[in-house]
């Protein structure tokens, strides 16, 4: 008898346990199928990174492109057929800012075009304007020895030190500071810190406050010729043409919303997008262009492939296109803060912000990891035979979700919301980019941003459809970011 009980017991020892799905999603997925089946000639995002960097353009928060990308992201979700889609105005700022047209060039001793930037809401010049170099005196002696070539002068400085100042001190140079403004330079230029040349700037708190000294930052290397040259007794004579104004407030400050209903489940949601503003001394085409385009492919293809197999998500899937990133998180924080009403119903907030690398892995806590790995499941298995590694989908183990990072899913996560910025991986240099001169379309690589596209709109419909909200445990504790000062904040 005890050797029959153990022969039929033999059976069930030897067949393996019935795997509890977490999610009650499928190991195949029809949708996720049909997304990587899309040839990759019948993907359109890089056409909507191109109409977005190059025929809007940078887009500034508080400037005309901005308003104009928002206005016409609510036209692009709308063609793709996306319901609930808005402009929600957030705040506003007291002066607007556009820049138009920038060229700087040597004209004598030889001919040289100049890689340079001035910080935005900061004046441009009256023209072009072409004028003499003259390295910043460091006394009383060298300023006399060169005060009567001040009028009309761009003043070298090679730091911040040796720069004009402007306070009512008898200081050497508040004295430099109150002779160029008798003068009338047309400039200071300074040196940056290397060969890449960043914009930043802040708001002026209102019209009547407004900057009007021109400073231009300049790529090192080439300052450091035109110094030498002047030291060496050239007369060098540069020229610049710098096209950019204020505009006066309020301006009104929008994030876009675009949304797929959901069903049973539709008063929960689950977020993806990017910001929409950028920094405007090139395209914004990386910065965040990659994201704005990624996150608009994903609703189309997305939206079309449900229609086609005629399916609807359990969850409301929420597109967000948030501005003001750039300035601290302003458009996000404020969102968060006007509608503290949805923050219990969102499963998670995922945000593309990295650049064109490929969107590649994502983190995941402890009592994460088992929901993630059924949720990526599809999307690993569709990307594992990739002979880049760095397009093998991977979901990182993680004690706690990074924080802060510096993106708009940082807005979530002190309110207990999961909020992830996707790991991207890649052959672009993301710090070569980033708010500098290189911004533009062109450095944006194709096949990145379809497989980027392709994930962020597989991932939605998946956690859409997944039994439960992502876990909260083992949130990080944070405090809200915070804002920046003179920024007025609109009402629920």
């Amino acid at each position: 008898m005890q050797s029959l009980a153990r022969l039929l017991l033999l059976p069930l020892l030897a067949a393996p346990a019935f795997a509890q799905s977490v999610t009650g999603l499928p190991e195949q997925d029809p949708v996720v199928d049909a997304i990587y089946a899309i040839p990759d000639e019948d993907m359109q995002v890089m056409a909507i990174l191109d109409e977005l960097s190059n025929g809007i353009g940078p887009r500034l928060t508080s400037s005309t492109n901005l308003t104009e990308a928002c206005h016409w992201a609510v036209q692009r979700f709308e063609g793709y057929g996306l319901e609930n889609v808005r402009m929600v105005e957030w705040g506003t700022y007291p002066v607007g800012f556009d820049r138009s047209y920038k060229r700087g060039r040597m004209v004598q001793p030889k001919k040289m075009e100049l890689d340079f930037t001035t910080n935005a809401w900061t004046p441009g010049t009256a023209g072009a304007q072409r004028g003499r170099a003259l390295v910043a005196p460091a006394n009383d002696v060298e300023l006399e020895a060169v005060r009567a070539l001040l009028p009309g002068s761009w003043l070298l400085c090679a730091s911040g030190g040796a720069t004009p100042r402007y306070d009512s001190t008898d200081e050497f140079r508040d004295r430099l500071g109150r002779a160029c403004d008798e003068a009338g330079i047309f400039g200071v230029i300074m040196p940056v810190r290397g060969q890449l040349v960043r914009t930043d700037g802040r708001v002026p708190t209102d019209m009547n406050s407004l900057p009007t000294r021109v400073f231009i930052s300049l790529r090192r290397d080439q300052f450091a010729e035109l110094q030498a040259s002047a030291n060496a007794g050239n007369a060098v004579e540069l020229e610049f043409d710098i096209n950019q104004s204020f505009v006066a407030g309020p301006i009104p400050l929008y994030n876009v919303i675009a949304e797929i209903p959901g069903t049973d489940k539709a008063e929960e949601m689950v977020i993806f997008g990017g910001h929409i503003d950028s920094w405007d001394g090139a395209r914004g085409a990386q910065d965040n262009g990659t994201g704005t385009s990624t996150t608009l492919e994903a609703a189309r293809i997305l939206a079309a492939t449900l229609r086609e197999q005629g399916l609807k998500p359990r969850r409301t899937i929420r597109f967000m296109l948030w501005s003001g990133e750039e300035q601290g998180l302003l458009g996000s924080a404020a969102y968060v803060e006007q509608h503290p009403k949805e923050l219990p119903y969102i499963s998670a907030v995922i945000v593309h912000d990295g650049g064109t690398n490929a969107c590649a892995g994502i983190e995941a806590t402890p009592s994460m990891a088992p929901m993630f790995e059924e949720v990526f499941g599809p999307m690993i298995a569709h990307t594992a035979d990739a002979e880049d590694e760095d397009l093998r989908f991977r979901i990182a183990p993680v004690a706690q979700l990074t924080y802060p990072i510096g993106s708009d899913h940082d807005s979530y996560i002190p309110y207990g919301v999961p909020g992830f910025f996707w790991q991207q991986f890649g052959r672009t240099s993301y710090g070569y980019i980033h708010h500098t001169q290189h911004d533009f379309y062109e450095e944006a690589a194709p096949d990145y941003q379809r497989y980027t596209a392709r994930i962020v709109a597989s991932t939605a419909w998946r956690l859409a459809n997944a039994e439960t909200m992502v876990p909260r445990d083992e949130m990080r504790k944070a405090s809200p970011p915070r804002r920046r000062m003179g920024i007025s904040l609109g009402d629920d």
